[in-house]
């Protein structure tokens, strides 16, 4: 299970539904990821698609794998628990699968407030050791949610840096805020993909970063390895 190091930055890639980065290409991908992490030490974790967990998890078994969704489990009118679930990608079997927690409320996959806290909470009640990375579009939503749930991580994406080449880090008064509104456990996402834009996140404070792009789809003649070798000198 997987253990934050305080004394580390984390590095969450997310593969999306990148061509590369699904299927094969996926596990491909993962080993990678579990290359570097070996030869550096770096705080390396891989969000994927729920379908690709268990695959990903086989291939690269040294490497943190989360799945990009995570569910709630589902109740009654009693508001027990079903004692079956179908088609949710519950706490328990993100656990079966080898997964060690989820991303939560991407802007491509969005969650309510109470969907958000739902989730949070059982992921907490099956195994507080699940990691549970929340997204949120600003300060103020990243407050609300942790007014509601306790998540490992609240990470600052801004809708319209997701995907460019503007790192978010380019407004610095955006990470100050959620370092100064959520504490220290804040990720930057959102156009993140240098050295450079961690090296600026961490001296704003966050913890770390979730980048998906840059590294997946790098520019230029660099490889995925090359360009997290670069990252995780920050």
């Amino acid at each position: 299970m997987f253990k934050f190091d305080s004394t580390k930055p984390i590095i969450v890639v997310n593969f999306k539904d990148y061509e590369e980065a699904t299927g094969k290409g996926a596990e491909a991908l993962a080993v990678v990821h579990e290359r570097v992490l070996k030869e550096t030490g770096a705080q390396l974790v891989v969000a994927v698609h729920p379908t690709d967990l268990r695959g990903v998890v086989e291939a690269a078994p040294g490497l943190p794998v989360i799945s990009q969704n995570g569910d709630s489990y589902t109740r009654g009118s009693d508001d027990e628990m079903k004692k079956t679930q179908t088609g949710r990608m519950t706490p328990k079997m993100i656990e079966r699968c080898g997964g060690v927690g989820t991303l939560i409320n991407h802007a491509e996959n969005p969650r309510t407030d109470d969907e958000i806290y739902e989730i949070v909470t059982d992921f907490e009640l099956e195994n507080p050791a699940l990691l549970t990375i929340v997204c949120a579009e600003n300060s103020e939503r990243g407050e609300a949610i942790k007014a509601l749930c306790k998540p490992d991580f609240v990470a600052i994406e801004p809708p319209d840096l997701i995907g460019g080449d503007v790192s978010v880090t380019t407004r610095p008064e955006i990470v100050s805020d959620a370092v100064s509104r959520l504490g220290d456990n804040v990720l930057v996402g959102a156009g993140v993909k240098t050295g450079e834009d961690i090296r600026s996140a961490l001296e704003l404070g966050a913890k770390g970063v979730l980048l998906a792009s840059g590294v997946v789809k790098p520019k230029g003649d660099m490889t995925p390895e090359e360009v997290l070798n670069e990252l995780v000198k920050a």
